[in-house]
């Protein structure tokens, strides 16, 4: 704890409060006015990785997430007026209106993310190759769930991380919850990072409410993995308050109940972070960066609100083209239609 400049403990607290905030004021906005078009996951609870996170990439570091996806595409430095303008379907949106929440990408802050359980492991692991390839010291994030793990592909992409010593950094946000199942309906043996380490993944088992603590662990191995000491896996123990999607917490689906998700809130790590700084600086502090970052959300809620809707032609054309890319003509072109092995190996050029 002390190890940790009150200055950094500043920034930790005001992204994971931006987050927090942003999550809780659009939660009170989506169900009375109906106006975002779009369902959406909400990561209450969950913003002290995305705020450690945030210390320690670089711009042309890819990050991929989960579904679960706006306190990482905060980290990034994405902005926040364009992804609630993405929720409502806004021709200023993130991605002009058309992906919503569960798609949300910054593309100019190679941040994306994915609603395909395991696409936010696959793919980060292809950018972490190219990566790799071209010689930079630039890494890939992966943020997954622990529902990854009912999935073939997730061995595969760490067998493949470990074999080539890809700059990856893969990031298990374990919740307990799969959707509505818990760990324990779906998996025989729950322990998760171990799985990693047997495909020849470091490992690292932390808590993932305790923001400093994160910071501190990136800080050691994002600056290993960006030397060419291969990719590192972090499980982190978190869990969402509110339900699996909308603003609710699923109150009477009986697949968790109210004491387990109060116990939760007893380790609030936006709470919990705010409790250690009011005893180190000023209480009027704290509460004008509160007001800074309320007065922040409901300016982008309203000009989201007032902005228009993309121009229809303009979508179609990001989905419809009249002509084939050149690549496809030179893939395709003279091809014979039968596959010849012992061909020597291959790289595909430049496009």
């Amino acid at each position: 704890m002390n190890d940790t400049p009150l200055r950094t403990r500043l920034q930790l607290y005001r992204l994971m409060y931006l987050i927090r905030r942003t999550e809780e004021i659009l939660m009170a906005e989506y169900h009375p006015a109906d106006e975002m078009r779009c369902p959406m996951h909400f990561c209450v609870g969950q913003e002290a990785m995305p705020a450690a996170l945030a210390g320690v990439l670089r711009r042309n570091d890819v990050l991929m997430s989960h579904y679960r996806s706006h306190g990482y595409y905060l980290a990034k430095g994405a902005p926040l007026d364009a992804m609630v303008a993405e929720f409502y379907g806004k021709g200023t949106g993130a991605n002009s209106g058309v992906a919503g929440s569960m798609e949300l990408g910054a593309h100019d802050h190679n941040f994306y993310s994915g609603a395909i359980v395991g696409g936010s492991l696959i793919i980060p692991l292809g950018a972490a190759f190219a990566q790799k390839y071209r010689g930079v010291d630039d890494i890939s994030i992966s943020v997954i769930g622990d529902g990854v793990f009912d999935e073939g592909i997730t061995y595969e992409a760490f067998n493949l991380a470990a074999l080539h010593h890809l700059p990856l950094l893969i990031i298990c946000e374990n919740n307990k919850y799969a959707t509505h199942t818990s760990i324990e309906r779906r998996q025989a043996v729950t322990e998760l990072a171990e799985r990693a380490q047997v495909f020849g993944l470091p490992i690292e088992k932390l808590d993932g409410n305790d923001a400093e603590l994160l910071l501190r662990t990136l800080e050691r191995i994002v600056p290993q993995i960006r030397a060419g000491k291969g990719p590192h896996f972090i499980e982190i123990e978190t869990y969402r308050f509110c339900g699996h999607v909308g603003p609710g917490t699923d109150e009477g689906m009986g697949y968790r109940s109210v004491d387990e998700v109060e116990r939760w809130k007893q380790r609030d790590p936006v709470l919990t972070t705010r409790k250690q700084l009011a005893g180190l600086v000023d209480r009027t502090e704290l509460e004008r960066t509160e007001r800074e970052v309320d007065a922040e959300v409901h300016a982008a809620i309203a000009a989201a609100k007032r902005a228009d809707f993309a121009d229809i032609r303009s979508i179609i054309a990001c989905n419809w083209s009249g002509e084939y890319a050149r690549v496809v003509d030179r893939f395709t072109s003279g091809v014979t239609p039968i596959f010849q092995g012992g061909q020597s190996e291959a790289r595909p050029g430049p496009f």
